[in-house]
């Protein structure tokens, strides 16, 4: 959602703002931390090889710890190999030019682990987030797993599979928007788009599997990941998000609006009055003259309208 000065003379300043000036990026974060609850009664010390098929929800807790280490053995490719306890030799596609484009920038360590774990406790359960760099540290506590730190990890393997493949149509340079990225940011924006694609409509999941298993619990996760955030961010910036202001990373019933509802930026650009009868049925407000609905007769429809939503069919005729 880029910003649009552009428009200001045409549509008013309203329409001027960008998803950085509505936070949009937390937006997303906070929606991929949050989309798979980790619950504490539900984890277990087995191992995954030793759970079978009858074993029910629990989750081995060695699914979501990770550590990444890259100083000390060579390149950042060694630091995921290590993790496999594999060797270039071992990989069934280019590992000398895979080794030669994937860097996770400055990077030097990066650790997910729990937050003293209680199993006898139910809820979600809280993780330590550490990030080193020769010159920096952050550490975190969160509520339930941070999968959006990760998907950095991810996306820039991904993207060193991308160029090795040549598949990138733009020259590969840093990127001074992004001086700390790693392999990813070096595309140009066509590129990482083109790269995203490849885990929805490509193989670069079953050929990256090995690398991406330590790093995120569910590997499958990751083409929800790239359709969901085409559309989420269409949600975070056309929805109050931005009018939470400081609570906006609260849990939603934690989350309060602190700005007058007219002065919500999504309401102003949109012309969204609030909550109003009949509001929704209104469908032709989006372009000038709207769209004519079908006529009933023209529409091929099935008989039986029931919907993958209904959990009990008994009664009535409806």
């Amino acid at each position: 959602m880029p910003r649009t000065p552009g428009l200001e003379d045409e549509l008013g300043p309203e329409h001027v703002p960008g998803g950085l000036d509505v936070g949009l990026e937390k937006f997303l974060i906070w929606d991929f931390n949050h989309f798979q609850e980790i619950r504490a009664e539900l984890v277990t010390d087995k191992s995954l090889l030793g759970l079978s098929g009858d074993s029910g929800p629990e989750m081995p807790r060695s699914m979501f710890e990770v550590t990444v280490d890259t100083t000390g053995l060579g390149s950042d490719l060694d630091a995921l190999l290590n993790l496999i306890d594999l060797s270039l030799l071992d990989l069934d596609l280019d590992g000398e030019a895979l080794e030669e484009y994937l860097t996770f920038g400055p990077l030097e360590r990066f650790e997910i682990g729990f937050a003293n774990l209680d199993e006898t406790a139910e809820g979600l359960a809280t993780f330590d987030l550490a990030v080193e760099t020769a010159t920096e540290s952050v550490h975190r506590v969160l509520q339930n797993y941070p999968y959006a730190p990760t998907f950095t990890l991810v996306f820039d393997v991904v993207a060193a599979e991308f160029i090795a493949l040549g598949k990138n149509e733009d020259p590969v340079s840093p990127n001074e928007r992004f001086p700390g990225g790693g392999t990813f940011t070096r595309l140009s924006r066509e590129d990482r788009l083109r790269c995203l694609w490849t885990i929805v409509d490509g193989s670069v999941i079953d050929t990256l599997d090995d690398l991406l298993s330590p790093l995120v619990p569910d590997v499958g996760i990751l083409k929800y990941v790239v359709m969901a955030v085409n559309g989420l961010h269409g949600f975070g910036y056309y929805t109050e998000w931005s009018g939470y202001e400081e609570t906006k990373t609260n849990t939603p019933n934690e989350r309060e609006l602190q700005q007058h509802p007219a002065e919500v930026q999504s309401r102003q650009q949109s012309g969204y009055p609030g909550p109003a009868p009949g509001y929704a049925a209104d469908w032709r407000h989006a372009v000038p003259g709207g769209f004519k609905d079908p006529e009933v007769g023209n529409l091929n429809l099935p008989d039986d309208l029931t919907g993958d939503d209904v959990i009990d069919g008994i009664g009535g005729d409806t």
